[in-house]
């Protein structure tokens, strides 16, 4: 594998990865009602962070994120600019988790098993199940409601799918033939 194919893999996964970005983002609603319809939150779980962006978008952790930024720089911030940065470090992370996977997979295409899923769920393990909650911006998993857990693995796995099918596409249709 040359590195020219390499670095051709993490563009074509960034890429690929705002797609799925905006995906996940379009999944989470319908995930969050069908979950809280099986597995429904008391009103205290709901307001935690990270556990309803349907209500409280201002409240999940890149916005909270955000927020903890302008206050260490004694800087006022607005809930419409936080909730525009939090939507740049949404698409910046699926950015660069794209770009990961997109080289991972032009190395190594035993790492686009699965469609991108698999590598969707190690990316939620990687996330919100383990560095965020270790900042402290959200509880740990098994802290948090059961549905918020759900709709946010699940928005994962729909992330890697698509980055993944894009990332397919993308490289069939730029392949040098």
């Amino acid at each position: 594998m040359s590195r020219n194919e390499i670095v051709k893999g993490a563009l074509i996964g960034a890429v690929a990865g705002l797609v799925g970005a905006y995906v996940k983002a379009q999944v989470e609603p319908p995930l969050q009602r069908l979950t809280e319809h099986y597995f429904p939150p008391t009103p205290a779980q709901k307001k935690m962070t990270g556990a309803d962006p349907i209500g409280r978008q201002d409240h999940m952790p890149p916005a909270e994120m955000v927020q903890a930024a302008a206050d260490a720089t004694g800087h006022d911030i607005s809930k419409q600019e936080k909730l525009g940065a939090q939507q740049v470090i949404h698409y910046a992370m699926g950015a660069a988790l794209g770009a990961a996977y997109g080289a991972l997979a032009a190395a190594n295409p035993r790492v686009a098993w699965g469609a991108g899923v698999p590598a969707g769920a190690v990316m939620y393990g990687l996330t919100h199940a383990t560095a965020v909650p270790a900042t402290g911006f959200q509880a740990w998993p098994w802290q948090l409601p059961l549905a918020a857990v759900l709709w946010e693995a699940g928005s994962h796995l729909a992330f890697g799918l698509t980055t993944d099918l894009t990332r397919r596409g993308l490289t069939a249709v730029t392949a040098d033939d």
